[in-house]
C-alpha cells in the first residue's frame, strides 16, 4: 500500500497545480462516472454526479484515486500462491523417471527419422506422378467426358453466381440472405475468467533440493468456447454463464454430431489460440456455418466437404458481415444490441466487458478469387434432397497406383489432392508442392535431432542431479554432459540418415559413395607419392673445382 499512497500523493499534487488555474469560481463541468463492480454475482452501479454543491478538482481527483486504490487492491488480491519443496531424494527419483524417458527417445527417434525418410521418397514419387499423368484442362468451362476418372489440372474463379446465403433459421439469423458468399458464419464468445500461473524455482546452495513456487492470478478474455467450468484455485471467483444457455435455445437444437473432446493445451494460452487448436465447432449451438450450394470453378462443383477442408484456401479472407444485415435488436433476447462494428453483444455503448458478457459475430467469405486444382474429374451424383446437381462434374480425390520394374511391383502411393490458392499452372504447382515437401522434411529432421539430443541429456540427468549437489560441479557437469549429449545425437541422427538414404535411394548414395570414395582414393594416392618422395635421401652438396672459377672470385676467396 505504500506505492497506493505515493501513487496518490503524486497524483493530489498534480490536481492541486492544475486547480491553481482552474478559474475563480471553482466550479466543474457536470461529470458522470459509471463504474460496474460485481459483488456476489450481483453487478452494482455506481453513480457520481456534480449538481448542487460543485466539487473542487482536489476532491474529484480525491474520489478518482481511492476508486482506483481499491480496484487494484482487488486485483493484488485475486492472486494465490503455492510452494513445492522437493529435496535431494526427490530430484533423484525425477530424474530416474528422465532417464527411462530419455531410453525411450533414443529408441523411438531412430524410428521416426527412418520414417520420415520413406515418407519423403513416397511424396516426391506422387508429386512426379502428377507432373507426368496430370491431364491439363485449358478451360475449366468446358470440362469434357474424356477425361472423367483422370487426373485433371485446371485453374478458375471459383463463384456461386446470384444465389443468396443465410444461417439456420431462428432469433439470430441475420435479416435477409447475402449475396456473392461463398460461407457465412456466426461465432459466438462470453467473457469468461481463466487462471494464468507463473512459476519460479530456487535451487538450493548445498544439495539438488529445489523450491519451486507457482503465483495464480486471475485474467478475464472473450472466448468462443462457452461458459467455463470453476476455476481451481480461485473457488470463491465462479464463471457466470450470462444468456448462453438463451442463446442455445434460440439458436436451435444442438448438432447430433458429438464435439471433439478438449485437448490438453500448455497453460497460459490466450483463448483465442486456445479455440483455434482445439478447432471450436461451428455446427454446435449458438454457433453456426453454412456453405453455399452453388458453389463452383468452371464446369466443376464444389462439394461442401471440400469447403470445409481446404480453409486455407477457401475460408482465408473473412470479411464482416454489412451491419444492416445485423438486426438491431431481438425480441426474444432484449439484452443484446447491435455495437458500432455490427457486432451483437450485451456490453454496453463505453463500458467495459463484464463476467458473463455476449458477443455474436457474423462473417462471410466473398466469391471472386482464384483457385488452381490438381484432382481427379468424376461425375457428381444426384441428391435426393436437391436433386440433379447443377453441374455435371465434380472433384474428388484419386488414389494412385504406381509401377516399377516393368509392371511387376505395384506401389500403393495414397491419394493426390493439391488445391491452391491463386493461379498457377503446372510446373508451378509442382514447383511448389516439391519445395513445401522439402520444407516438411526439413522440420520433421530438425525435430527428431531435437528428440535425439534431449533423449541423450535425459539418459545423464541421474548423474548431472548428483553433481548439482555440489555448486559448482553441478554446473559444470551440466554444461559437459549436454556437449556429450550434442555430439552424440548428432552422430546418432547423421547414420541414421545415412543408412535410411541408402534404403531408399540406392542408386543416388552409390554414385555419391563411389564419387566419396575416388576423390579419397585421389587424395590418398597423391599423399603417398609425396610421403615417398621425402623419404628419399638428399646427396651433400659438392663444390666446384677451383680452376672452373673466375679470377675475380678467386681473389674474393682468398680475401
Amino acid at each position: 500500500m505504500a506505492v497506493l499512497r505515493s501513487i496518490k500523493l503524486t497524483l493530489l499534487l498534480a490536481a492541486l497545480a492544475v486547480a491553481g488555474t482552474a478559474g475563480e469560481s471553482g466550479e466543474l463541468r457536470s461529470n458522470h462516472i459509471r463504474s460496474k463492480v460485481q459483488v456476489n454475482d450481483v453487478d452494482v452501479g455506481t453513480t457520481t454526479t456534480s449538481s448542487s454543491q460543485p466539487k473542487t478538482l482536489v476532491d474529484a481527483a480525491e474520489e478518482f484515486i481511492d476508486f482506483e486504490a481499491n480496484l487494484l487492491k482487488r486485483r493484488l488480491q485475486n492472486k494465490v500462491e503455492t510452494t513445492e519443496r522437493c529435496n535431494t531424494w526427490c530430484m533423484l527419483k525425477q530424474s530416474l523417471g528422465l532417464t527411462i524417458i530419455g531410453l525411450l527417445l533414443i529408441c523411438v527417434s531412430p524410428c521416426l527419422m527412418w520414417k520420415n525418410e520413406g515418407r519423403h521418397v513416397k511424396e516426391l514419387r506422387r508429386i512426379d506422378f502428377c507432373k507426368n499423368k496430370a491431364v491439363v484442362i485449358d478451360n475449366s468451362e468446358f470440362p469434357t467426358d474424356e477425361d472423367t476418372g483422370e487426373l485433371v489440372h485446371f485453374v478458375g474463379q471459383v463463384s456461386v453466381d446470384d444465389d443468396a446465403l443465410d444461417l439456420k433459421s431462428g432469433a439470430l439469423n441475420i435479416s435477409s440472405p447475402l449475396t456473392k458468399a461463398l460461407v457465412i458464419k456466426r461465432t459466438c464468445s462470453i467473457y469468461q475468467k481463466f487462471e494464468q500461473s507463473a512459476q519460479q524455482t530456487k535451487n538450493d546452495m548445498i544439495g539438488a533440493g529445489q523450491t519451486t513456487t507457482t503465483t495464480y492470478s486471475i485474467k478475464e478474455d472473450w472466448t468462443p468456447m462457452g461458459p467455463q467450468g470453476p476455476l481451481e484455485h480461485f473457488p470463491n471467483d465462479p464463471n457466470s454463464r450470462g444468456i448462453w444457455d438463451e442463446l442455445v435455445t434460440q439458436a436451435g437444437a444442438l448438432n447430433e454430431t458429438a464435439a471433439p473432446s478438449a485437448l490438453n493445451l500448455p497453460p497460459n494460452l490466450p483463448p483465442e489460440m486456445a479455440a483455434l487448436l482445439q478447432q471450436v465447432d461451428l455446427n454446435q449451438s449458438p454457433h453456426c456455418i453454412s456453405v453455399s450450394k452453388s458453389a463452383h470453378v468452371g464446369g466443376f462443383g464444389l462439394s461442401r466437404d471440400i469447403i470445409m477442408s481446404e480453409k486455407a484456401v477457401f475460408q482465408s479472407n473473412w470479411m464482416q458481415v454489412p451491419a444492416e444485415l445485423i438486426p438491431d435488436h431481438i425480441e426474444s433476447l432484449p439484452e443484446l444490441r447491435k455495437d458500432r462494428y455490427g457486432n451483437l453483444t450485451t456490453v454496453e455503448e463505453g463500458d467495459q466487458p463484464m463476467n458473463g458478457d455476449v458477443m455474436i459475430k457474423f462473417e462471410y467469405v466473398a466469391d471472386g478469387f482464384d483457385a488452381s486444382f490438381i484432382v481427379q474429374q468424376v461425375l457428381l451424383d444426384a441428391d435426393p434432397e436437391a436433386g440433379v446437381p447443377e453441374y455435371k462434374f465434380g472433384v474428388d480425390k484419386q488414389n494412385v497406383h504406381d509401377e516399377k520394374c516393368f509392371g511387376k511391383i505395384t506401389d500403393d502411393l495414397g491419394v493426390i489432392w493439391m488445391v491452391r490458392a491463386g493461379r498457377h499452372d503446372l510446373k508451378e504447382m509442382i514447383s511448389m508442392a516439391k519445395e513445401d515437401e522439402k520444407n516438411i522434411t526439413k522440420m520433421l529432421r530438425i525435430l527428431c535431432w531435437i528428440l535425439l539430443v534431449a533423449g541423450w541429456m535425459m539418459l545423464f540427468s541421474i548423474f548431472t542431479t548428483l553433481l548439482s549437489t555440489l555448486p559448482l560441479l553441478g554446473a559444470l557437469g551440466g554444461a559437459a554432459f549436454f556437449i556429450v549429449s550434442l555430439i552424440v545425437g548428432t552422430v546418432c541422427c547423421c547414420g541414421v540418415t545415412a543408412i535410411a538414404y541408402f534404403r531408399y535411394r540406392p542408386l543416388i548414395t552409390s554414385i555419391i559413395l563411389a564419387t566419396a570414395g575416388g576423390i579419397a582414393g585421389i587424395i590418398i594416392w597423391r599423399l603417398d607419392e609425396a610421403n615417398e618422395a621425402s623419404m628419399q635421401p638428399t646427396m651433400a652438396p659438392v663444390f666446384a673445382p677451383k680452376f672452373l672459377l673466375e679470377p675475380e672470385e678467386l681473389a674474393l676467396e682468398s680475401y
